[in-house]
């Protein structure tokens, strides 16, 4: 404030002094400087983001989230026995230890179900440190004779893994899987046709059906039967097995007096039944010639 005075002289005197203040000007206010205006909400930016960073980088490296366990079971409702749970976790011990937020849940199937006996996989993550695993296993409903060597096969007729020792295949009798070729690739649904023929079999003639040691796959609708409990085979077509053999049944004691030795019984026709007799071998000392 800026003071000052009047000088007003009295009567007689010529006047008196009087003080008065004057109002000053306002104080000036600073201005902002545009740097700091700029920089406040880059500063606001940048925390937003560094914050977030941060946590991404901790999450990604601390100890608490590295893979420490692996829980496995298999699929509600789906056979059990060829995988164990202790198989597919050394199937995942390469991946113990990693980061399990960075983990490729796509890598880690595709480990499991290296195995050829997984159907399906279902994997997830449970953090910090778990890894959940569902299997479902393939069920073999049939051995598949390829080459010389014997693998159990699925309802489609795909391979699935070799039988690998004489115990092993004799277990796989006793279960009731049938041995089935194919002359040509297998089919869709071939493996299924070859089965349900041994069904139509079973019905009719269940002594039969019971020593069936193969089934050789001819075509879509034509099977060959080689059962143990015949000298030859049976040649048949899908959904005339039942009257067929009824009829054969009817017939084998006559067939066994005219022929010694028959290659094999063709069952496909519908008027008759045609039989592929032996060769006849006289015996070595002329009898019977």
């Amino acid at each position: 404030m800026t003071t000052g005075t009047v000088t007003v002289l009295p009567p007689g005197t010529g006047g008196r002094v009087l003080d008065f203040r004057r109002r000053g000007a306002p104080p000036r206010r600073k201005r902002k400087s545009l740097l700091v205006k700029l920089l406040k909400p880059l500063a606001a930016a940048v925390g937003l983001v560094a914050l977030p960073s941060g946590v991404v980088a901790w999450v990604l490296t601390a100890p608490m989230f590295q893979l420490r366990e692996v829980d496995v079971r298999p699929v509600t409702g789906t056979p059990t026995g060829r995988v164990s749970p202790d198989q597919v976790r050394q199937i995942l011990a390469p991946l113990q230890g990693k980061n399990l937020v960075r983990l490729s849940l796509a890598e880690a199937a595709a480990r499991v179900q290296s195995n050829p006996w997984i159907a399906s996989v279902e994997i997830a993550k449970e953090l910090p440190n778990r890894l959940r695993v569902r299997i479902a296993e393939r069920k073999p409903i049939a051995l598949l004779l390829a080459g010389r060597d014997l693998v159990y096969a699925d309802a489609d007729g795909r391979a699935i893994a070799p039988v690998a020792t004489p115990a092993e295949l004799e277990a796989a009798r006793k279960q009731g899987l049938l041995v089935v070729s194919f002359t040509r690739d297998p089919y869709p649904n071939g493996m299924a046709a070859a089965l349900k023929v041994a069904a139509e079999l079973g019905r009719v003639e269940p002594n039969w059906a019971a020593k069936l040691a193969q089934i050789e796959v001819l075509g879509e609708e034509d099977f060959r039967l080689r059962t143990d409990a015949l000298p030859f085979p049976l040649v048949v077509k899908e959904g005339e097995v039942e009257p067929k053999v009824q009829r054969l049944v009817t017939l084998l004691p006559e067939l066994s007096r005219r022929y010694p030795r028959i290659e094999a019984v063709d069952l496909r026709f519908s008027r008759r039944i045609v039989v592929q007799p032996g060769e006849f071998a006289p015996p070595e000392d002329g009898a019977g010639a």
